[in-house]
């Protein structure tokens, strides 16, 4: 799901698609924050560097914002080799330290990692969609609690009506969380 498609179904969650409880802004500051959670992310790898000898930095991936492995595949029938050499990423280069003339010229860069979405990438995965839906509930929970408390909003919703949703929803939120993937460092 696109952000927009995203909005959309927020919208027939929270069944506010009349924009009663929510202007569209508020919507889109809600739904913002519940992509920037440092959970939304997926696994990912990259296979597009090549090694060349004496060269010690190279650009990490715009794939990839967070590295958790790197590998070096001298043969590509093969299974790619744990990397003997210390390497690091500092401002998105990725460099070798030590001695990088035993990596034969021509060998491919294997990168594991994490690619943190954005809120103009597309989420394909539905749990991870749930759970930018689900934790995006929540915050709409906390902002009409906010909007009741601080404006003296008087309708048929007690606050405790709306604490009980919002402890439901963080259950939901904390199941979903469980089924994601754990290998990643928060971006």
């Amino acid at each position: 799901m696109n952000y927009a498609a995203l909005k959309t179904e927020l919208n027939i969650q929270l069944g506010d698609t009349d924009n009663f409880a929510f202007t569209s802004e508020e919507k889109d500051s809600i739904l913002t924050e519940a992509i920037q959670d440092s959970f939304v992310v997926k696994k990912v790898s990259d296979i597009s560097l090549l090694f060349v000898t004496d060269t010690w930095e190279y650009d990490v991936p715009s794939t990839i914002t967070v590295i958790n492995d790197v590998s070096i595949q001298v043969d590509t029938t093969q299974d790619p080799e744990t990397i003997a050499l210390p390497y690091q990423v500092v401002a998105r280069k990725l460099q070798f330290k030590g001695r990088s003339n035993l990596i034969p010229d021509g060998s491919t860069i294997f990168i594991r990692g994490s690619y943190k979405y954005t809120v103009s990438d597309t989420i394909a995965e539905i749990r991870l969609q749930q759970y930018v839906l689900k934790l995006a509930q929540i915050i709409a929970m906390d902002e009409i609690g906010i909007k009741k408390i601080l404006k003296f909003v008087k309708n048929d919703t007690s606050v405790s009506e709306i604490i009980a949703i919002k402890r439901e929803l963080e259950r939901k939120v904390s199941q979903h969380r469980a089924s994601l993937p754990r290998e990643f460092q928060a971006a």
